[in-house]
């Protein structure tokens, strides 16, 4: 089971530039990022969507600098939501569409707004769906990139700071959920991730993610090592014995977690080299 289907949230920075390059991304055939991407179609807006968002940001950025208000001025136009089902679940360009509208009424009321500022809200949403090629185990599966104005106009101008607020993330998250059941009628609690034939269930991505973790944990352990061994050989030639004694203790905390990770022959033959000359000193034993 899963805790909920993948959303990602993240601001689009560098105002109308920014927004500007989201939209050649999102639409771009071309790009690296989308080799296994098989359709990429827009469900929401066009690409003058994007360019009202852009625009609606850069004249209330005007309208900041020309009253000269205090504080930060606005640098971020848009945030940008991606809706991501696991491979093996596909749903209709309809379906999409009744997914988004639902995730965009969440989005809508989490900003307090009313009926009079629908049409200017529906202005500012975009959203492209990537199609992606389920036969290929590695990467995603399809996902749609949800793109909001953070400048309504209309009579109440303002900033919508609620989309970047963590309450709209969970709001988005839960809409989403209630999206996928009453229009896939697929409930993320009865799915599971698929098998990567390890004995796990592990999702592609997180066996990726956790070998690098691994890596990563063992390339901290054995400089962690490395450090406390250089600050025991100096106190023991300045007779500091309480500070050797104290990274004695460090060195064998970090010998011991080496236990659980999986070491080169080079890796192994250094670190013991260091502790035999360690114990040939100290008299102590590291290994026990």
């Amino acid at each position: 089971m899963i805790k909920n289907w993948t959303v990602i949230t993240k601001p689009v920075i560098n105002g109308s530039n920014g927004v500007a390059l989201r939209e050649r991304y999102l639409t771009s055939k071309n790009h690296p990022n989308h080799k296994n991407t098989t359709e990429i179609t827009s469900l929401t807006g066009d690409k003058f969507t994007s360019k009202t968002i852009a625009l609606i940001g850069e004249q209330y950025k005007l309208r900041q600098q020309l009253n000269k208000n205090a504080g930060r001025h606005l640098s971020s136009y848009a945030m940008e939501y991606c809706l991501t089902l696991p491979k093996g679940i596909t749903a209709t360009n309809t379906q999409w569409i009744a997914i988004i509208n639902v995730c965009c009424k969440a989005l809508f009321d989490i900003c307090d707004l009313d009926d009079s500022q629908k049409f200017y809200f529906k202005k500012i949403v975009r959203s492209v769906l990537h199609r992606q090629d389920q036969n290929i185990a590695s990467g995603t599966g399809d996902h749609v990139h949800l793109l909001i104005g953070k400048v309504i106009s209309g009579k109440g101008t303002r900033v919508l700071k609620e989309l970047q607020q963590k309450k709209a993330t969970k709001a988005l998250k839960t809409a989403f959920n209630i999206a996928v059941i009453k229009h896939l009628g697929l409930n993320y609690r009865d799915y599971t991730p698929s098998e990567l034939n390890r004995g796990k269930r592990l999702e592609t991505w997180k066996y990726h993610n956790n070998k690098t973790q691994k890596k990563l944990d063992k390339t901290k352990t054995i400089r962690q090592l490395q450090i406390q061994a250089d600050k025991w050989f100096k106190a023991f030639e300045e007779n500091d014995y309480k500070q050797a004694n104290r990274q004695f203790n460090r060195i064998k905390k970090s010998h011991n977690k080496l236990f659980n990770i999986e070491i080169s022959n080079n890796e192994k033959a250094s670190i013991n080299q260091i502790i035999s000359k360690i114990e040939t000193k100290s008299g102590r034993k590291i290994l026990e």
